[in-house]
């Protein structure tokens, strides 16, 4: 099957970024937002974390409505970011490698539940130690609060079919989330689970692909 490869579908966080879903709870905590574990899920978030996520709510109205509920209005929206930021817990320098060497022989893409706050970083001079943005190691970007909505549901699937003309058995689709491997397989792509531990050189040479 992985002979037909011709894109890497990346999921961000849990296989690019190694996520620290505790110290996010943490900092939350930190900041007065209660009950922070009702709204930050394993792999989707919930209320206005949600809505955040798909683009339904601007940063501005994601700070306000934060703050209400948090019974704070004079939190800055650096905090709040700080939280979001408290996810990622680095990036193994080997895969910035990896992304390289892929991308001479396929198509790369990235698929992200992820929102503004996160990618104020992502796409700045600190993502990697070459001083270089993460859309510069592939060859586009989904992002789910562009697109407006978020995995599992299949409308980003079928956008990025659609946008990138990518066919879903010609596409290896790499996520830790258990649901969005469940669609991507209904769709049709080859995928396969990670585990953010895990070495994806192993992965990629197994399946014959590096």
């Amino acid at each position: 099957m992985s002979k037909n490869i011709k894109n890497i579908l990346f999921d961000l966080g849990g296989v690019i970024i190694t996520l620290n879903k505790q110290n996010a709870l943490d900092r939350f905590t930190e900041i007065g937002f209660p009950n922070i574990e009702e709204y930050l899920g394993e792999f989707r978030q919930n209320g206005i974390f949600l809505e955040y996520e798909e683009g339904k709510i601007s940063p501005e109205n994601f700070y306000k409505e934060f703050r209400r509920l948090s019974g704070n209005e004079n939190i800055p929206a650096e905090d709040i970011d700080s939280g979001w930021l408290a996810f990622l817990a680095g990036i193994p320098e080997y895969k910035f490698k990896l992304l390289k060497d892929l991308r001479k022989k396929y198509k790369v893409y990235l698929l992200s539940n992820t929102n503004p706050s996160i990618m104020g970083w992502a796409l700045s001079k600190d993502f990697s130690p070459e001083g270089l943005p993460m859309d510069a190691y592939f060859d586009k970007c989904y992002l789910s609060f562009q697109i407006g909505c978020a995995k599992p549901d299949r409308d980003i699937f079928d956008f990025i079919i659609e946008d990138s003309g990518m066919i879903p058995g010609e596409t290896l689709f790499l996520d830790d989330g258990k649901a969005n491997i469940e669609m991507a397989n209904e769709i049709g792509f080859e995928t396969y689970q990670v585990d953010q531990t895990e070495d994806l050189r192993k992965v990629f040479t197994n399946r014959g692909l590096l």
